[in-house]
């Protein structure tokens, strides 16, 4: 079954950056609609090719302030958006994620791993790239009261090594398929997590992970395979997939 086409608009300063995120895609189920190289053409091209995707330089002319991205995302408020982004860029990227921004990625993002975000983001999920949640939480740390103080639940084992996978950026599919799991099951644990983290996201949830060294690899993490023992031993339960 081939993968449903998604529509996108690049938008970018620069031409080689547009040609380039073009090629990128040729050939793949993302259809470039439109390009932009101002926050004006961005409104307008949205408005026009509604898009599932907004794949967006931050080097973008009239792009002066985080309100930028208020006006174009008012132009197609269900359409996904992907932030290419230095590392340099952590206040705005906050902006971003509040915003409800979907994707992370920075220049150095490869072209398989910029298709298989556009395509994450696109079916509903949250991309971040782990150089730039590192960034994030370096601004988060500047923004932090000293006499705050957070606490989260206890996460099971199998909950935290698919929150470890998560800051590492991969899909619910790509956990699926690493820890071997079924895809409902990991969407089960997602929302466990998030629930218990208190968090409304996966990229707040990769965030709030790594302030507390909850991304750190585990050793004793239990296979699908070993579900029976588990839960004979009375330790981790996996969660029963929908349906």
């Amino acid at each position: 079954m081939r993968p449903r086409s998604i529509k996108i608009v690049v938008a970018s300063e620069y031409p080689i950056f547009r040609i380039g995120a073009t090629a990128v895609f040729s050939g793949s189920s993302v259809r470039v609609v439109g390009e932009a190289a101002s926050v004006t053409e961005a409104v307008s091209s949205v408005r026009r090719k509604e898009p599932d995707v907004l794949l967006m330089d931050l080097q973008l002319r009239g792009n002066n302030s985080p309100d930028c991205l208020t006006e174009i995302k008012s132009a197609r408020p269900e359409m996904r958006i992907v932030i290419v982004a230095s590392r340099e860029r952590a206040a705005y990227l906050l902006h971003a994620i509040n915003l409800g921004c979907s994707g992370f990625v920075t220049m150095e993002v490869t072209a398989r791993r910029l298709i298989q975000t556009v395509r994450a983001v696109a079916s509903g999920e949250r991309v971040v790239e782990p150089v730039l949640l590192n960034e994030l939480l370096g601004e988060l740390g500047k923004r932090k009261s000293t006499t705050e103080s957070e606490t989260t639940e206890a996460l099971s084992v199998t909950e935290r090594e698919v929150l470890r996978l998560i800051t590492r950026g991969q899909t619910n599919r790509q956990i699926a398929q690493a820890l071997g799991y079924r895809l409902g099951t990991v969407k089960s644990y997602v929302q466990r997590i998030m629930l218990k983290l208190g968090v409304a996201d996966r990229i707040q949830a990769a965030v709030k992970a790594a302030r507390y060294g909850l991304d750190q690899p585990l050793t004793d993490l239990p296979s699908a395979g070993a579900a029976a023992r588990v839960t004979q031993g009375g330790l981790d339960l996996p969660p029963r997939p929908s349906g």
